[in-house]
């Protein structure tokens, strides 16, 4: 009897040339070598009326890549600033009042903007209900260079 369980241990392993998968609370988790939750990310207060969460890729296995969620309120959008790398950003809802390279325009989704590197930018949500954007970048070792705050947000008035 002990040899017939042997032999059916020691089939599998052979056809396939490597031992059982283990079972149970032994099993690997694969995702934790594909995904990364928002929980893991660096939750930052970007700007008036934005929150982002930083994906910096070379702390998570990317090579050459880092990402951006936001959560911009209407109204809401970072200070002027530039990036070392070059950035996309992808809106699949929403509208967006841009400054970049010293060019101002509107833009409504869906769409993916590019923003060269080193390039002065900042956005606001023109919108009326808060927005979700993404932004990519082409290095694993994010930066980010706040030069002005941000000339689209409309000051509040100061006389009484």
């Amino acid at each position: 009897m002990k040899a017939l369980a042997l032999l059916f241990a020691v089939i599998p392993m052979a056809a396939y040339g490597h031992e059982p998968k283990p079972q149970g609370d032994a099993l690997p988790n694969p995702q934790s070598d594909y995904v990364v939750r928002l929980e893991q990310m660096t939750a930052i207060e970007a700007g008036k009326g934005e929150k982002i969460h930083l994906l910096r890729g070379s702390e998570h296995g990317f090579k050459g890549l880092s990402f951006i969620l936001t959560e911009t309120a209407p109204g809401g959008g970072p200070p002027l600033h530039t990036h070392e790398s070059e950035e996309a950003h992808v809106l699949t809802s929403g509208t967006m009042s841009y400054v970049i390279g010293g060019q101002t325009f509107v833009v409504s989704a869906p769409y993916i903007l590019r923003v060269p590197a080193n390039t002065p930018h900042t956005f606001i949500n023109a919108g009326k209900t808060p927005l979700a954007l993404t932004a990519v970048f082409d290095s694993a070792n994010y930066t980010f260079k706040p030069i002005a705050a941000n000339p689209l947000q409309q000051k509040p008035d100061a006389s009484p």
